[in-house]
């Protein structure tokens, strides 16, 4: 029952990819993602309150690390991921949020001094590969000449959940799963929300708009989140991670299906390249150093 609501929860994360693309182009990147966590946090704080009652006792120092998680996690991962998906397609955008498992490996061998050889080595450099196939449609020797401000969205996704891992580590050490989850939801909701206010509304929302709200806020975070949670604690991190690499195969299927996208043969070309570069970099038990899931940040 573990592995099928593992699967679940990649396509459910999937389809936030799908959720964000539809959101995107009704809401702004901060208003769009302040109404996911107001839906998120909904149903989050009540049910950390009841299983953690010692959520709201935390120090100076662990009270900056779950801000900074907000920070990172929430409010500069949805900017990203909101305005990336308004320019490009859901199934691009997948395969260069793939890059996560690498880039917090970068990311860690530059903080904790952490060794980055063998198959992990390679496995980055094939991701790495991989997505510069994808961003340069196909022709790599053209790299730049085909970035777009949408690829450039999207490579800030990895960055930014690479901070959130880091900085997750440490949380870890002094909070729950679920305490840091919510602290990071409901931080990163208020950051969003100031940038809001100052954001153009639109003057009607078609209701698939809402809809893909509800989707990332409940599904996508929610529900995902405790599901996903499951699997590590029946697992452990290491083995629940590996279903990630799930995550840019359903968001192929489901932007062909839903969306109607049509994905290039190069896009495809990537995404081997990707998963195969993003299970060498998991394998042998890599993700159980880093933080199993940010909340919602996977879609």
């Amino acid at each position: 029952m573990i592995y099928f609501k593992l699967i679940a929860v990649m396509l459910f994360w999937a389809g936030g990819f799908i959720a964000t693309r539809v959101a995107a182009q009704t809401f702004g990147p901060f208003t769009g993602a302040f109404l996911r966590y107001v839906l998120a946090c909904a149903l989050l704080v009540p049910m950390a309150l009841r299983n953690a009652p010692g959520i709201l006792r935390v120090d100076r120092r662990q009270l900056w690390r779950l801000c900074l998680l907000g920070f990172s996690g929430v409010f500069a991962y949805n900017y990203f991921f909101f305005n990336g998906l308004k320019l490009v397609p859901a199934s691009h955008g997948a395969l260069v949020v793939a890059l996560n498992p690498a880039m917090v490996m970068l990311f860690s061998a530059w903080r904790y001094k952490e060794p980055v050889k063998g198959h992990r080595l390679v496995g980055m450099l094939l991701a790495l590969a991989g997505v510069a196939f994808v961003i340069s449609r196909g022709h790599p020797t053209r790299l730049l000449e085909g970035f777009e401000w949408g690829d450039a969205f999207m490579l800030g996704c990895p960055i930014t959940w690479a901070v959130y891992t880091l900085v997750g580590r440490e949380a870890l050490r002094s909070s729950t799963p679920t305490e840091a989850t919510t602290w990071a939801s409901v931080t990163g909701a208020v950051m969003l929300l100031l940038f809001a206010l100052f954001e153009e509304q639109p003057a009607a929302v078609p209701p698939e708009a809402w809809v893909s709200l509800a989707y990332l806020g409940i599904i996508g975070t929610v529900l995902a989140f405790i599901w996903f949670y499951e699997g590590v604690s029946l697992l452990g991190a290491s083995r629940a991670a590996i279903f990630n690499n799930l995550i840019p195969v359903f968001t192929l299927i489901l932007s062909v299906i839903i969306l109607d996208e049509e994905v290039p043969s190069y896009t495809y070309a990537g995404a081997a390249l990707v998963l195969t570069g993003v299970t060498m970099v998991n394998w042998k038990g890599w993700a159980g150093n880093a933080t199993a899931s940010s909340p919602g940040s996977e879609a």
